[in-house]
């Protein structure tokens, strides 16, 4: 489930009756500091309220800039900023917050423009900079005492956990905010924080009564925003329970609603959910209207946020027989989705790259506390023991340097054995074991996503004709090139292993049969047309392929491995250097394939 980066709104309280276009009427005239500040003011409440309004106020407010003091530029520099992360315009929103930090700014100015960051590093996808600006968070707390702000921090904090897919962090924040004197507007972040969280631990459904309480504590706080939020992960839980009607009958009677917050990811996430539930009720003109519409309002955001929309635009063009249309859908369907798999890995990464420097920042604090205490006890103890002192420093600093020696050098033996339990020495590519592991969480993932997955396995041919007579030298030359010239051509996110002798497979994540018959074909051309004069000898080498997929074979890992090995086997069997597709025994398959398919040279 792909969880999305809301901004988060923080409430500013401002007692004033100054009026929009109370400046811009009056040009001519002159403008005090004090009516530049309540305007300012007035905006900064207006941001969550009424985004119109918000910037319809800035918009004055630009025509006066000349008139601001120092302290109100930035001020209005922090503004801009945060509407530039309001509409998705994420570097503009960089680079204005980040100047505003190392600025001069009140810290209390300075710690909103920090905090904002964090929503903008989880919306650029940088989880690196956003667990960075928390640490920064977490150093300028002791200098605000503003409540409201404090409390917004930490929401920020709670919203990145979300997007690096911390749920239980999450939920243990949740539970210690709420002892918190929370306001409306907050309390109803804190609900549909806790919604997303337990919604990817799957712990909500979507008739759960807390659901209701949420919608109920959001539409109080006249929160339009983050209302529609919670019907948004609603409409989500009923589509996956498939009950599209019922997605449909949340999300319909507020479409206008939600367009006018004017939130390209909340737009985004409505229309392809209301795209969906048409295409689960075989509504297909309806269902491409709002795919189109979805992927319009996705201008700002990162590619992968327009994974589903593709998918659905692709499955929609095959079913109209649109081929080429839904070529380039699937095209960019597969960019997209080989984006959002990277992005998981670097929302990991990242993450326990911070636990590592958390850690050794904790290790150095630590040394440093004891270095500290040396010095106590220098000063305390008499002169004639401080040769003695000093040799004890030393003797613990040879020990800290021996230890970090054998650290290393132990670190250094696991790379080792990581490496060769993991990959396969001859052709560096994943064993059979370490294979095994990694295609069964593919497969869970898969499932549980509702992706296509395919698996390729091929033997070369005649290989014992080729060791028997160009010797072991020369078969280790020919598998080694066959794997080089097999990675050319698959795609990065392929899973390539060496199941044993001159034994291989190819598992592809997200591809259905016509790409791996595709990519089947391409490595079997490709090994029959190496050139093997440097090896030293002139030979030929060829291979047969085997190809099936989930549908044909189902989840379960043996029964692929045995399928496409069957499939193989029938490669060999019909003159080789050939690609079979595996065709089950079942009539419903056989009739929409319309029987099997071979790929011949």
């Amino acid at each position: 489930m792909t969880t999305l980066a809301w901004v988060i709104p923080s409430k500013v309280v401002a007692s004033t009756t100054f009026q929009p276009n109370t400046i811009t009427s009056h040009l001519s005239l002159r403008v005090t500091s004090k009516e530049i500040s309540d305007k300012l003011l007035l905006a900064d409440r207006n941001r969550r309220d009424d985004p119109l309004v918000y910037k319809k106020l800035l918009l004055e407010l630009s025509q006066i800039k000349d008139s601001f003091n120092v302290e109100q530029g930035y001020y209005y520099q922090f503004l801009q900023g945060y509407l530039a992360t309001y509409r998705g315009e994420y570097d503009l929103a960089d680079n204005l917050l980040t100047e505003l930090l190392t600025s001069s700014a009140n810290n209390l100015l300075r710690f909103r423009a920090n905090y904002t960051l964090i929503n903008v590093a989880a919306a650029k996808k940088d989880w690196s900079d956003g667990l960075r600006h928390i640490a920064l968070n977490k150093e300028m707390l002791s200098l605000i005492k503003d409540e409201e702000h404090y409390q917004v921090s930490i929401l920020t904090t709670m919203m990145f956990y979300n997007q690096i897919q911390q749920y239980n962090l999450v939920l243990n924040d949740v539970a210690l905010i709420k002892r918190e004197n929370l306001s409306l507007q907050h309390n109803c972040f804190v609900e549909q924080l806790s919604l997303e969280a337990r919604m990817n631990l799957q712990q909500a459904k979507p008739d759960d009564e807390s659901i209701d309480a949420a919608l109920s504590i959001c539409i109080n706080a006249e929160n339009k925003v983050y209302t529609n939020i919670i019907r948004v992960y609603r409409a989500k839980l009923y589509l996956k329970a498939l009950k599209a009607d019922k997605a449909l009958m949340t999300l319909l009677p507020h479409y206008d609603e939600i367009n006018a917050t004017l939130y390209p990811m909340l737009t985004v996430s409505m229309h392809n959910i209301l795209a969906n539930s048409y295409f689960k009720l075989d509504n297909l003109l309806d269902a491409k209207k709002y795919a189109l519409e979805a992927v319009k309002a996705n201008k700002y955001i990162n590619a992968f946020q327009n994974t589903d929309s593709y998918r659905l635009l692709y499955l929609i063009a095959k079913q109209e027989k649109n081929i080429d249309l839904a070529l380039s859908y699937h095209e960019k369907f597969s960019e997209a989705e080989t984006e959002r798999l990277e992005g998981e890995k670097s929302k990991y990464l990242a993450f326990k790259l911070a636990e590592l420097q958390a850690f050794e920042h904790e290790k150095q604090i630590k040394l440093l506390n004891k270095e500290n205490d040396f010095l106590t006890a220098e000063q305390v103890l008499a002169k004639s023991k401080v040769a003695n002192i000093q040799l004890i420093i030393t003797a613990m600093t040879l020990i800290i340097i021996m230890l970090a020696i054998g650290g290393a050098r132990l670190w250094q033996s696991h790379k080792r054995v990581k490496v060769l339990s993991e990959y396969d020495e001859l052709t560096g590519i994943y064993n059979r074991r370490h294979f095994t592991q990694l295609a069964v969480s593919t497969l869970k993932y898969c499932k549980t996503a509702q992706q296509d997955l395919s698996l390729i396995m091929f033997d070369l041919d005649h290989f014992k004709k080729i060791n028997d007579t160009f010797g072991h030298i020369c078969g280790d030359w020919a598998l080694k090139e066959t794997i080089r010239v097999c990675k050319t051509i698959g795609r990065t996110n392929d899973v390539f292993a060496r199941l044993g002798g001159e034994e291989f497979c190819i598992l592809l994540p997200s591809c259905n049969i016509e790409g791996a018959v595709r990519l089947a074909e391409a490595c079997r051309a490709a090994i029959e047309n190496t050139i093997t004069e440097e090896s030293g000898n002139n030979f030929s080498i060829t291979a047969s392929f085997g190809v099936t997929d989930v549908k044909r074979s189902g989840f379960d890992l043996e029964k692929l491995l045995a399928d496409a090995d069957f499939a193989t086997y029938d490669s060999k069997h019909s003159g080789r250097n050939r690609v079979t597709i595996y065709e089950p025994e079942t009539p419903e398959i056989s009739e929409s394939l319309e029987g099997s398919w071979r790929v011949a040279s």
